[in-house]
């Protein structure tokens, strides 16, 4: 294989609902993320998606004391029915990766009123949403994925070339955990080398740790989640998706005309999200644990991350890839 995984740089959106889990839920994003997928995939600047769904909260010891990794039987269940989670309402983060963050908006101005079409369809089961706040890639340490197949001439490269034998990420057959990290404006630099010391301790010692990447935000879509201005919202709402608004105005303006990049910018503390792939739930739960339990991994995280914050703790959700192409040939 002669993919690869994520570059520092790389510009993120995150498309998030929060959708109830029913069957009618399933059976519309069967129906619709396909086509929204298509669209996507058909824009300069693409480079691959990862659409998540899900699966628990890591209850950090207790402080978020109901909260579970994951509550069907097993990950295999998981990937075989969403609908075995009892979480209800679930979280849906939809990741796209670009270039940079005007191909993102690009997108969604020239293909405007046909993802409007298709996103206007999924309304009927959003509890809250959708939002998208806007990332680049900071640092990161994330295989390519690949399949079972793969894996033999993967590691048969690495023996070639007389390299370590790499880490291998499966496609659909792993868990995701996504920390989100409010820092102190003027510790930025203390909690990146913090958490990148962190995150390599975890990769070295933690069974089943796959790869890591840190996402720092710089603001939000307009577009893409209908944060549109009125009369244009009403317009949106007036329809069930036939009938786009007569302009996709947001309170910034047009992009394009009025502003550049992202339409909402990021005010207040720096976020960072901390993103996570780990093997199996147990190897989750018992790996997010270390920064607790082992001396060495807590003074770091400690020292490094969590006296860094302007919100304490950071709380991780729990997600299972749904569909996913996070596949680089650049």
């Amino acid at each position: 294989m002669n993919t690869k995984g994520i570059d520092k740089g790389v510009a993120i959106a995150i498309n998030q609902a929060r959708v109830i889990n029913e069957a009618e839920t399933f059976e519309k994003m069967a129906q619709i993320g396909p086509r929204v997928c298509i669209t996507t995939a058909n824009s300069p600047g693409f480079l691959g998606f990862h659409a998540l769904i899900q699966v628990g909260a890591h209850p950090l010891g207790g402080r978020y004391g109901a909260a579970q990794i994951i509550t069907a039987e097993s990950l295999e269940k998981v990937i075989e029915s969403p609908t075995n989670i009892r979480l209800n309402p679930l979280d849906l983060w939809q990741y796209t990766m670009w270039n940079d963050m005007d191909d993102h908006e690009q997108m969604h101005h020239e293909n405007f009123s046909r993802i409007f079409e298709l996103c206007g369809g999924c309304l009927s089961f959003v509890v809250d949403g959708p939002h998208e706040p806007m990332f680049t890639v900071v640092d990161a340490d994330l295989p390519p994925l690949m399949g079972m197949t793969d894996v033999p001439s993967v590691l048969g490269q690495a023996f070639a070339a007389n390299q370590p034998v790499p880490k291998v990420r499966l496609e659909h057959r792993r868990l995701v955990a996504v920390g989100e990290h409010k820092v102190k404006a003027d510790r930025e630099n203390e909690f990146l080398e913090g958490a990148v010391a962190t995150l390599n301790l975890l990769k070295e010692h933690a069974p089943g740790m796959i790869g890591w990447m840190i996402m720092k935000k710089h603001g939000e879509s307009g577009i893409g989640p209908m944060q549109f201005s009125p009369p244009y919202f009403w317009e949106g709402i007036e329809t069930l998706g036939a009938n786009p608004p007569s302009a996709p105005i947001t309170n910034y303006g047009e992009w394009g005309k009025d502003y550049r990049g992202f339409a909402t910018p990021h005010t207040g503390d720096p976020e960072y999200f901390v993103h996570m792939e780990w093997e199996t739930p147990s190897a989750l739960s018992f790996g997010l644990a270390l920064t607790a339990v082992n001396p060495k991994i807590r003074k770091v995280h400690d020292e490094g991350v969590l006296m860094t914050l302007a919100k304490m703790p950071p709380y991780y959700r729990v997600f299972a890839p749904m569909m996913e192409d996070m596949v680089f040939f650049h």
